[in-house]
C-alpha cells in the first residue's frame, strides 16, 4: 500500500510538470504570436546582434587572459633567469648596495616586473626592491619554500593576480632570485579592448535598429495596406488596388491580391447582374401568372359562363316544350352546348398542364404538344424521339423537357419566322439531350439582354436546377439551335 501511494503521488507529480509545462509552452506561444511583427524583426535583430557581441567579447577576453597568462609565465622565468646571472657578480664581492640598485634599475626598466628578491642559501634576504617594507606573507614563504630550478606560480594578491619564478644563482651555491610579474599593463590594455569591443557592438547595434526599422517598415508598410484593403472587402468595396513596389515576396502577393480583387468585384458584379436578372425573372412570372389567372377568369367568364347561361336557356325552353319536335330540338342544342364547352375545358386544362404528361409520360406528351404547334402554327415539325422505348424519367425531369420544348417551340412562333423545325429527344445513359432546331432568321446570342428574353433564362435556370448543360448556337441568318442535357432521375425536384 505505501508503495502504491508512492507511486500514485509521483504520477500524480510528473502529470503535474507536464501541464506545467504545456501551460508555460501554450503561454510563451501566445505571447509570441501576438508581438507585433515589427516588434519581433527589432527585438531578433537586436538580440542576435547583443548575443553576438557578447559572445565574441567574452571569447576574446578567455583567450586574452591565457594569453596574458602565459607570456607572464615565461616573462617571469625569463626575467628571473637574468638576474641570477646579473646578481651574481655582486655576490661575490658582498656589494648589496650595487645589488639593490641593479634590481631597482630592472624595475624601472621592466613595468611588469612588480617584485625581485635575492635570497642567499641560508634562505635570508639579501637585497629587494620593496620600498615600504618586505611583506611578511612572502618572507614565511621564503622561509618555507625550498629553492627549485625553472619554478613559476600564479599567486592571487590584494593588488591582483601575478607569476612568480625563482632562478638558482650559480646553480644554487649563492642562493636563489624570485621575481614577481604583475599584468597590470597588460590588463590595462586588455580592459580597454574590451570597453572598444562593446563600444563597437552598441555601435553596431544601433545600426542594425535603424535597418531593422527600415526593413520592419519596408515590409510591415505593404502589409498594413493589405490589411486594410481586407477590411474595405470584408465591407464590400472591392474598388481598392495596392500600389507594387517591389519585384520581391510581398510584391507578389499584392500583385495575387490585386488579382483576387479584380476576381472578386467581377463575381460580385455577376451576382449582382444575376440577382438583378432573377428579381427581373421573378417579377415576369409573377406578372405571368397573374396573366394567367386573368386569361383564366376571362375565358370561364365569357366562354364557361355565356355556355352555361345558354344551357339555362334551353333548359327553360326544353322545360316550356309543347311537344316533341320542340322537346328534341332544346334536347340537341343542349348537347353540343356541353360538348362544345367539355372541349373549351379541356383545351384550357392542357395548356394548364396536359394530362397525358402524368399519364402516359414525356414522349405522347411531347407528341401532342408538337401537333397542336403544327395546327396553330401551319411550321412543319419533325419530332425524332430515340431511346425510350422501355425508359421513362423522373416526373421532375419530365416537366422540365416539357416546359423547354414548350417555350423552344412558342420562340420559334414569336421570332424564328421560320418554315419547318426539328425536335431531337435522345435517352443517353443515363441522360437525356434535347435538341430544338429551326431555319429561322437566327441572332447573335452574345447582344441579347437577359431582362428581355427571360424565356431563355427560365429555360436555363431550369436546366442548371437539375444539374444539366444549356447552350444556344446562333448567328444572323442561319437559324437557331437550342441544345440541352439533363439527368434521366433528377436528384431534387423543383418542378413540384
Amino acid at each position: 500500500m505505501p508503495h502504491d501511494a508512492a507511486s500514485a503521488r509521483a504520477a500524480a507529480a510528473s502529470l503535474t510538470r507536464i501541464n506545467w509545462r504545456k501551460q508555460a509552452g501554450a503561454w510563451l506561444k501566445s505571447a509570441l504570436f501576438s508581438v507585433p511583427l515589427g516588434l519581433k524583426i527589432l527585438g531578433l535583430t537586436l538580440g542576435v546582434i547583443l548575443l553576438f557581441g557578447a559572445v565574441i567579447t567574452y571569447m576574446s577576453l578567455v583567450v586574452l587572459r591565457a594569453n596574458i597568462d602565459a607570456f607572464l609565465e615565461q616573462e617571469s622565468r625569463f626575467v628571473a633567469h637574468e638576474l641570477s646571472y646579473q646578481v651574481r657578480d655582486d655576490l661575490l664581492i658582498n656589494d648589496l648596495y650595487g645589488l639593490t640598485l641593479l634590481l631597482q634599475d630592472t624595475i624601472k626598466d621592466r613595468p611588469d616586473l612588480r617584485y625581485a628578491v635575492v635570497i642567499n642559501p641560508q634562505r635570508q634576504v639579501v637585497a629587494h626592491t620593496f620600498g615600504g617594507g618586505f611583506p611578511p606573507d612572502l618572507l614565511t614563504d621564503i622561509a618555507i619554500t625550498p629553492p627549485s630550478p625553472d619554478h613559476s606560480r600564479r599567486l592571487l594578491t590584494s593588488e591582483g593576480p601575478l607569476w612568480e619564478a625563482q632562478a638558482l644563482i650559480s646553480g644554487g651555491s649563492e642562493g636563489v632570485v624570485r621575481v614577481g610579474v604583475s599584468g597590470s599593463s597588460l590588463n590595462q590594455q586588455v580592459s580597454r579592448l574590451i570597453r572598444a569591443m562593446v563600444k563597437a557592438t552598441i555601435l553596431i547595434a544601433l545600426v542594425a535598429v535603424a535597418l531593422a526599422l527600415l526593413l520592419t517598415w519596408l515590409i510591415t508598410r505593404p502589409l498594413t495596406r493589405l490589411l486594410q484593403a481586407a477590411k474595405a472587402v470584408q465591407q464590400g468595396d472591392y474598388s481598392m488596388r495596392l500600389p507594387i513596389e517591389s519585384d520581391d515576396e510581398v510584391g507578389r502577393l499584392t500583385e495575387a491580391f490585386n488579382a483576387m480583387l479584380t476576381s472578386l468585384g467581377k463575381a460580385a458584379q455577376t451576382r449582382q447582374e444575376n440577382e438583378l436578372l432573377q428579381r427581373h425573372f421573378l417579377q415576369r412570372v409573377m406578372d405571368g401568372q397573374e396573366s394567367e389567372r386573368k386569361r383564366i377568369a376571362r375565358e370561364l367568364h365569357d366562354q364557361t359562363g355565356q355556355a352555361l347561361a345558354s344551357v339555362m336557356v334551353d333548359l327553360k325552353m326544353l322545360e316550356n316544350a309543347k311537344n316533341e319536335i320542340e322537346t328534341s330540338q332544346s334536347i340537341n342544342r343542349l348537347r353540343r352546348a356541353i360538348t362544345e364547352e367539355m372541349g373549351a375545358i379541356h383545351d384550357l386544362a392542357v395548356a394548364l398542364r396536359p394530362s397525358v404528361l402524368d399519364d402516359l409520360g414525356l414522349v405522347p406528351a411531347v407528341e401532342m404538344l408538337v401537333r397542336g404547334f403544327i395546327n396553330r402554327q401551319g411550321i412543319p415539325v419533325e419530332l425524332t424521339i430515340i431511346g425510350f422505348a422501355d425508359n421513362r424519367a423522373d416526373a421532375c425531369t419530365e416537366t422540365c423537357i416539357y416546359r423547354i420544348v414548350q417555350e423552344a417551340l412558342a420562340n420559334v412562333a414569336r421570332h424564328a419566322q421560320a418554315t419547318e423545325v426539328n425536335v431531337i429527344l435522345q435517352w443517353r445513359g443515363e441522360k437525356i439531350r434535347g435538341v430544338v432546331e429551326d431555319n429561322g432568321i437566327g441572332f447573335t446570342p452574345e447582344l441579347v439582354d437577359p431582362k428581355n428574353k427571360l424565356g431563355v433564362l427560365g429555360m436555363r435556370e431550369r436546366i442548371h436546377l437539375l444539374q444539366g448543360s444549356f447552350r444556344i448556337e446562333s448567328s444572323p441568318g442561319d437559324g437557331a439551335m437550342l441544345v440541352f442535357e439533363v439527368p434521366a432521375k433528377a436528384g431534387i425536384c423543383h418542378e413540384q
